[in-house]
């Protein structure tokens, strides 16, 4: 069983407000007003405008698999 499956269970076996607990606790991680962390709410339009940049970037033969692009940051910053 993975990672992802086991969360899955373990959630679904929970009671309603302990689920509540984890997803704001969950989403408080993501969206803080804290002006270190990098993950603010984005609007609508600006996700799927970065969706659509990227998706031009595929049909064009710029992207990279998601294990090249961890080697770049391992080797950027030193990890690798």
């Amino acid at each position: 069983m993975s990672t992802v499956e086991a969360t899955v269970l373990m959630l679904e076996n929970m009671p309603e407000e302990a689920r509540i607990m984890v997803y704001n606790y969950t989403q408080s991680l993501f969206i803080s007003r804290n002006p270190e962390n990098p993950f603010i709410p984005l609007p609508a339009d600006m996700i799927l405008a970065d969706l659509e940049e990227s998706r031009g970037q595929i049909d064009e033969g710029k992207g990279l698999y998601a294990s090249d692009a961890l080697d770049e940051l391992g080797k950027k910053h030193g990890f690798i």
